[in-house]
């Protein structure tokens, strides 16, 4: 009965003490790529960067014990971080008290939608939503996450983005104003990350580049010529309480919170299952729902952020040695260090150097090739990454990702009636 509650809990009491080093290695080497991206994905939220790092802990321990996949890694993600913002944001002004009440109370009913998909067994109508849908809304999203970062490399202040021609005048209306300072501390964590990137583990870059960044900031004072820094960040272990709002407010929240469950879930479980695979094992949908539902359940009690499995960490989780949950516990637990002892040395650490992680971060999301790939080989899967693509960038990403799976299941359904192009 244990284990089919908690099914990571049966990893745990049958380990194999031959995993124990790759666990480890897999988990610190994650924890190090985990530290800047949960930061840089708070400032997509448009959250304190301290609830990032809460949001790489604690449903991340969750899910390791509630999931079925021994290497996802569950924590903020750039995707789900775009989502959240992009709707509160149309609610409430972004760094009010309103603002954070609703997106944490947003996590908690992505967290319930999930759970519920999950008990009642609806994992597996996610097969039939086309992998064209998920690529073409992440390669689109990807974009406009990269361009929302161009304020940060510049030093200027810029309204979120709206469309796309409209975003980049006002981006070239603001380059007289932008801060020399920032300008080369932004292109050159750029640079030092893509260098970086060719040369060394993923996991690496970022970290030095922090690093790097700092110590330049408090030998010169940047911070006093313009320069904005992250600043302090609160130490030790969030309280846990949840407000709950109005029945108007929960009722406003509801459609937004099932398009963000129903991404969250199908990028999560399409790494997941794609390494499922790979090593021969099985995966449960079904669990893998529950497991992300109670990874944002435990997200919103801590007054944090939605969250969902990373493609890219899970990736490197997965090549790094990891042959159990056990790898998912060491990277929280170097996390929790992280955030009761480290957290001072980040205080002069630049906005512009997150930025240039977050935008290094989700450039592995365009994915042009794919759309060549569907090109030559799929008319009807081309049709539907060009469409979900095109709408999320020029009209709205939450009518982009609709009008995708609205398109997706219908070219399903006429194909299952005879229908061939």
């Amino acid at each position: 009965m244990l284990y089919k509650l908690l099914p990571g809990t049966k990893q745990l009491i049958h380990y194999n003490p031959s995993y124990l080093s790759g666990d480890i290695t897999a988990g610190t080497v994650v924890a190090l790529l985990l530290i800047p991206q949960s930061m840089a994905y708070a400032m997509i939220a448009g959250v304190p960067i301290a609830l990032g790092l809460y949001a790489a802990i604690f449903p991340l321990l969750i899910y390791a014990l509630f999931g079925s996949s021994r290497y996802l890694s569950v924590g903020p993600v750039s995707i789900v971080s775009l989502l959240a913002f992009s709707s509160i944001s149309s609610i409430a002004k972004p760094n009010s008290p309103l603002f954070l009440e609703l997106i944490i109370f947003l996590g908690l009913i992505v967290g319930v939608i999930h759970l519920v998909m999950g008990l009642i067994r609806l994992g597996s109508l996610f097969d039939y939503v086309s992998p064209a849908v998920i690529s073409g809304f992440t390669s689109a999203a990807a974009i406009i996450i990269a361009l929302n970062q161009v304020k940060s490399i510049l030093g200027v202040s810029l309204p979120s983005f709206h469309s796309l021609i409209g975003y980049i005048s006002d981006i070239f209306h603001k380059l007289p104003k932008a801060n020399a300072y920032t300008i080369s501390l932004g292109l050159g964590s750029l640079l030092l990350l893509f260098v970086m990137k060719r040369k060394f583990p993923a996991s690496v870059g970022p970290f030095f580049v922090i690093i790097v960044s700092i110590m330049i900031v408090y030998y010169f004072q940047l911070d006093r010529n313009g320069v904005e820094i992250v600043g302090e960040i609160p130490q030790g272990l969030p309280n846990f309480s949840i407000s709950i709002p109005t029945l108007d407010t929960l009722q406003s929240l509801l459609p937004v919170a099932f398009m963000i469950a129903c991404i969250s879930f199908a990028e999560s479980y399409a790494i997941a299952k794609a390494l499922a695979n790979k090593e021969k094992e099985h995966l449960d949908s079904n669990q893998e729902l529950i497991g992300l539902g109670m990874g944002n359940i435990t997200s919103a009690f801590v007054g944090s952020i939605p969250v969902a499995g990373a493609i890219s960490r899970t990736a490197v989780n997965h090549q790094s040695g990891a042959k159990s949950n056990l790898s998912l516990i060491v990277t929280a637990l170097l996390m929790l260090i992280a955030l009761l002892y480290l957290t001072p040395l980040l205080y002069y650490l630049p906005n512009a150097t997150l930025a240039a992680i977050i935008i290094t971060a989700v450039s592995s999301l365009i994915n042009f090739k794919q759309f060549t790939q569907y090109l030559e080989q799929s008319p009807l899967d081309f049709l539907t990454f060009l469409t979900t693509f095109l709408t999320t960038l020029t009209i709205n990403i939450f009518i982009g990702l609709v009008t995708g799976i609205v398109l997706s299941l219908l070219l399903s359904v006429m194909k299952r009636i005879g229908w061939r192009s």
